[in-house]
C-alpha cells in the first residue's frame, strides 16, 4: 500500500507543475477574447517574477518545462517496459497500466506542450498570406 500512496503523490506534484502553464494559457485565451480581468490580476505577480525577462530562472521556466516535467512524472508511472537480449534477438515490451489518473495528467501535460508549441509556431510565423 506504500507504494500506491506514493504514486499519488507523485501524480499531485505532476499535476501541480502543470497548473501554472495551464493558467497562464487561460488567461491569454481570456485576455484575446476581451476579458482582461484575469491577465490583469495576474499581470504584476508575473512581472515580478521575471515574465517579460529571457528564460532563466523566473516563472517562464516553470511555465515552459512545468509540463514537461509533469508529463515525465506521470509517464513513467503507467508505462512499463521489459526487455531481453538473447543472441539472436532483442525483446522489448511495453504495457500501459490502466491507472487513470495519472494517464489523465499525462494527456494534460501533453495537450499544454502542444498548445504551447503551437503558439511558439504562431507568433513567430512570418507568413505573409495570413
Amino acid at each position: 500500500m506504500k507504494h500506491l500512496t506514493k504514486q499519488k503523490w507523485i501524480t499531485w506534484a505532476a499535476l501541480l507543475l502543470a497548473l501554472p502553464a495551464a493558467y497562464f494559457i487561460f488567461t491569454n485565451i481570456l485576455k484575446q477574447f476581451g476579458l482582461n480581468g484575469p491577465y490583469d490580476a495576474i499581470d504584476p505577480f508575473l512581472q515580478n517574477m521575471g515574465i517579460r525577462e529571457s528564460i532563466g530562472w523566473n516563472i517562464n521556466l516553470l511555465i515552459l518545462l512545468g509540463p514537461v516535467a509533469a508529463c515525465l512524472l506521470t509517464i513513467f508511472q503507467v508505462v512499463k517496459i521489459k526487455w531481453e537480449f538473447t543472441r539472436e534477438q532483442f525483446e522489448f515490451h511495453f504495457a500501459i497500466r490502466k491507472r487513470w489518473f495519472p494517464l489523465l495528467i499525462a494527456a494534460f501535460s501533453i495537450s499544454l506542450l502542444a498548445i504551447l508549441f503551437l503558439y511558439l509556431l504562431g507568433e513567430n510565423c512570418n507568413c505573409q498570406n495570413f
